[in-house]
């Protein structure tokens, strides 16, 4: 495959401009374009030429809205792909933790990016959660689609507020009037497990939930993270089980 099948998509315009699972993609004007372009870089797998594109595109540039920050998350997870861990990290830093800690512009990628930074991350990390939470908190006052609802959870879930997930399930899950909420709901169970180390459980309900997350939004590049979060969930599920079994044995 030719870089030519990835650039030209950089000059892709259009309102019904898709990703592979048939997303809408926000494609119009300069910083559109550049968003196609990193969606096909990532459809097609190609992380090193998106890294290459969109880094080219960053470079020179500044902003703090939502489109900005989804860029900046867009180029975080290149870096992640390409073993770049602590670029990403200073990437959220300085690009989208600002933005997400003053202004609801980053309330789906700040707390997702930080899920990638924890699970790609090498061993224990202390990331920056607090300020992440504080925003979502505050936008759970008032009504979100279930998409930002589902991010907001996400936030509450990796700053290990289990108070604040278990309030949530009891007053707002049995709320759900429609299958999306009600897959949130299933989620919120889900992270509120994670979140207290019940990794069993956590990946069964994920197992369960997860293929069904497009009917909740995202894009495909976005809702990748569940399935990461399923496979990490097993994972420490499968070395708990080893660790009582030779605790057992021994």
């Amino acid at each position: 495959m030719s870089d030519q099948q990835v650039i030209p998509s950089i000059y892709e315009h259009g309102e019904r401009c898709r990703d592979v699972s048939g997303f809408v993609l926000f494609s119009t004007g300069a910083a559109g374009s550049a968003h196609v372009m990193a969606h096909r870089a990532l459809d097609q797998a190609r992380c090193e030429l998106g890294y290459q594109l969109l880094g080219a595109w960053l470079d020179g540039r500044a902003g703090m809205d939502s489109d900005w920050v989804h860029l900046q998350w867009h180029m975080a997870v290149f870096e992640l792909a390409l073993n770049h861990w602590n670029a990403a990290f200073t990437r959220f830093q300085e690009e989208i933790l600002p933005t997400a800690a003053t202004t609801e512009q980053a309330l789906t990628d700040a707390p997702a990016l930080l899920w990638r930074l924890s699970l790609a991350a090498q061993g224990p990390v202390e990331l920056p959660w607090q300020p992440v939470r504080l925003t979502a908190l505050a936008r759970m006052r008032r009504p979100s689609s279930p998409y930002v609802e589902l991010h907001n959870l996400l936030a509450l879930a990796g700053a290990g507020d289990i108070a604040s997930l278990d309030q949530w399930l009891q007053g707002r899950a049995p709320l759900a009037r429609s299958r999306s909420e009600a897959l949130v709901a299933r989620m919120a169970v889900a992270l509120r497990a994670y979140a207290a180390g019940e990794f069993e459980s956590a990946a069964t309900v994920l197992t369960n939930v997860v293929p069904y997350i497009g009917a909740i939004g995202g894009s495909r590049a976005q809702n990748q993270l569940f399935a990461q979060l399923t496979q990490a969930a097993r994972r420490s599920a499968s070395a708990i089980d080893s660790l009582s079994f030779y605790l057992k044995a021994a």
